[in-house]
């Protein structure tokens, strides 16, 4: 059982990356490595206004995609921050509602908010469940954008930020899977990780308990 945890998985699409400190102000942005490659940035909204920026630089016209989730737990039902892509070739008269950092005339940007029901989504690797709420996909010229993650009403909560559609796993990734799982589980639920950890550590305990009985009968 304990093997299976840890065991690399078809499901886990993303890259994971974890932000550290809050990513506020353009020239602190979060830079997202690659537009291209697929990554799942592990974040939070700790406190009422705070917005969280991140950065990527395109060299040439690339399809875009990102997509904004929450975990399904406690108090994150009603949890549903608002996406913001900023950079050129975007409309400059509309205005994010409730945004709290002001953006230049020059500064383009598409607003995302939330709408409808959140597809759950179960990642079968990490025993996480997520609500997937809204997404970009366009196709976007070259040059620096910044996407702000924030909640109009000054709400707080994790969220995961998905961008990038290709797949590039390489053997570091593999190697550190054990150290990955162990960040997103607590990321996810602290207390239900040590409590599965628990579990697994109880049944092999009791698997080897079994096996040592069986051959000291023989």
């Amino acid at each position: 059982m304990i093997a299976s945890l840890f065991l690399p998985s078809s499901a886990m699409a993303h890259k994971p990356l974890f932000v550290e400190e809050q990513p506020s102000g353009f020239e602190q942005a979060f830079r997202i490595p690659d537009a291209n490659v697929s990554y799942a940035t592990y974040s939070d909204l700790a406190a009422a206004g705070e917005v969280d920026l991140f950065a990527l630089t395109l060299t040439e016209e690339t399809p875009f995609y990102a997509r904004i989730s929450v975990p399904k737990r406690e108090g994150h039902a009603d949890f549903a921050p608002a996406l913001v892509l900023i950079g050129p070739g975007l409309p400059t008269s509309n205005t994010p509602p409730n945004f709290p950092i002001e953006l230049s005339r020059e500064q383009g940007r598409a607003i995302f908010l939330p709408e409808g029901e959140a597809d759950e989504f179960f990642e079968p690797f990490t025993q996480t469940t997520l609500f997937q709420r809204q997404w970009i996909s366009r196709t976007l010229a070259p040059g620096t954008y910044y996407l702000a993650v924030y909640d109009p009403a000054g709400k707080t909560g994790k969220y995961v930020l998905a961008t990038g559609e290709k797949e590039a796993f390489r053997l570091t990734d593999w190697l550190t899977f054990p150290a990955t799982w162990w960040k997103v589980r607590m990321w996810y639920d602290p207390v239900q990780t040590w409590l599965l950890l628990g579990g697994a550590a109880a049944a092999v305990a009791g698997i080897t308990y079994l096996i040592r009985m069986r051959r000291d009968d023989e």
